[in-house]
């Protein structure tokens, strides 16, 4: 059977991760039967467990599930790798170390995107710190991240792949170009995300190499503050090792009572 929905899932020497993430999978296993969905694993040959997890995962047979081995180029390469592999309409990105939460929404949602000709859709994700059985989501709020957007497959025939001339913010920018071909928005929490100073789209050094090649190729793309701040910010988190100022404004939301906690189990 054809897959509406393939799950791609980038890892490299993240075998603790990536366990999380497959049984993420498992225990949404009842709605992505039912789309049907696959799953496919881009390794970047790490030198831990990672490949000896995803295929002992695979011969589970839960989901159909496809394992490519790919030279460490980056994570877009891979995320391009992923998509030119996958067989299923729909796009979902989870990389080792996100979790999918919900995968009921996804029925119905697909459906209505595409009785309505609207091409890619909006989740809400949740946000938590590595180890934590606990997220925290802002209702109505939706980040700019792939594992909250299902996106169909053929939008890269128009808009090529993910730009590997960027290290951090292709996916971003792979984003805004597609908005135009119709967007659905969905409340529903679709998946968590951890946020760590150690997440690689949280390096300032190359955040900002990205933000002056954009600049420099006239590539459109803007952070949500002031460049300055959002470096001096990254840099002071690199060197604590707490992203301070994600946590923050979490917290305070959830002690204004605009942001809720989630279950992550």
């Amino acid at each position: 059977m054809t897959p509406v929905l393939s799950i791609c899932v980038v890892v490299r020497n993240a075998a603790k991760d990536l366990a999380l993430t497959l049984a993420s999978l498992d225990g949404q296993l009842k709605w992505l039967t039912i789309l049907p969905s696959e799953v496919i694993i881009i390794e970047g040959q790490s030198t831990d467990a990672s490949r000896v997890v995803a295929e002992n995962w695979a011969i589970g047979g839960k989901l159909p599930a496809r394992i490519v081995s790919q030279e460490p180029k980056g994570i877009y390469p891979a995320m391009n790798e992923a998509w030119s592999q996958a067989q299923g309409e729909w796009l979902l990105y989870i990389n080792s170390g996100d979790l999918l939460l919900n995968g009921e929404p996804l029925l119905e949602a697909l459906k209505t995107a595409t009785d309505t000709g609207n091409r890619s859709i909006q989740f809400q994700s949740a946000m938590f710190i590595p180890g934590a059985s606990r997220g925290i989501w802002i209702p109505n709020l939706y980040p700019a991240c792939h594992q909250s957007l299902v996106y169909q497959r053929d939008l890269h025939a128009h808009y090529g792949p993910y730009d590997e001339r960027f290290k951090v913010c292709a996916d971003r920018i792979f984003d805004q170009q597609i908005r135009s071909q119709g967007r659905q928005v969905n409340p529903a929490v679709l998946s968590a995300t951890q946020v760590s100073p150690a997440n690689r789209s949280r390096n300032p050094d190359l955040l900002r190499k990205d933000l002056e090649k954009s600049r420099r190729l006239n590539v459109e793309f803007r952070l949500a503050s002031v460049p300055w701040v959002t470096f001096l910010v990254l840099r002071l988190e690199k060197a604590t090792g707490i992203s301070f100022s994600v946590w923050f404004r979490l917290w305070l939301r959830i002690f204004i009572g605009n942001a809720k906690w989630i279950s992550l189990t």
